[in-house]
C-alpha cells in the first residue's frame, strides 16, 4: 500500500513537468491541431496555458485587517461620560422632533416676547424655523 501511494504521489508531481508547453498548428485539411510536441514539417505557435482569471474578472489583493481595539481601553469615567453624552443627545433629538411636529402641524403659532406680550409667528418665520429644525436634526441626530 505504501509503495502505491508513493508512486501516485510521484506521478502527480511529475505531471506538471510534462505539460509545460502546448503547441498549435494547422493540419492538411485546414483544421486547428493542438499537442505537446511541435510538428516537424509545418509552422506552429506556442499556446499560453496559464490559468484563466476567475469569472467576473481578476481578484484584488488581500487587504490587511484593521487592528482590533482592546476592550476596556477607556477608563470607566470616560465610558460613563460617553453614555451620559449619548443620552443627552437622544433627549435633545426627541425634543427637536417634537418641536418639528408642532411647527409643521400648527400654522398659527404664538410666542411670548421679552416684554411679556404674546405675538403671532408669521408664515415666513415659521418656515425658516422648520428648515432650521430639520437641518439640526439632520446634522446631530441619526
Amino acid at each position: 500500500m505504501y509503495k502505491i501511494l508513493t508512486a501516485l504521489g510521484l506521478a502527480l508531481l511529475c505531471s506538471n513537468a510534462t505539460a509545460v508547453s502546448m503547441y498549435q498548428w494547422t493540419d492538411d485539411r485546414g483544421g486547428l491541431q493542438f499537442g505537446q510536441q511541435p510538428p516537424a514539417d509545418r509552422p506552429y505557435r506556442i499556446v499560453d496555458i496559464t490559468t484563466p482569471p476567475p469569472p467576473g474578472g481578476t481578484l484584488r489583493e488581500r487587504q490587511p485587517l484593521p487592528p482590533i481595539e482592546a476592550k476596556g481601553t477607556q477608563a470607566p469615567e470616560e465610558r460613563a461620560a460617553a453614555r451620559a453624552e449619548k443620552a443627552e443627545l437622544q433627549r435633545h433629538c426627541e425634543q427637536l422632533n417634537k418641536n418639528l411636529e408642532t411647527l409643521v402641524n400648527n400654522p398659527r403659532l404664538t410666542r411670548t416676547n421679552a416684554s411679556g406680550e404674546v405675538e403671532r409667528i408669521g408664515e415666513d418665520e415659521r418656515q425658516k424655523m422648520i428648515a432650521d429644525t430639520r437641518g439640526e436634526i439632520d446634522n446631530r441626530c441619526d
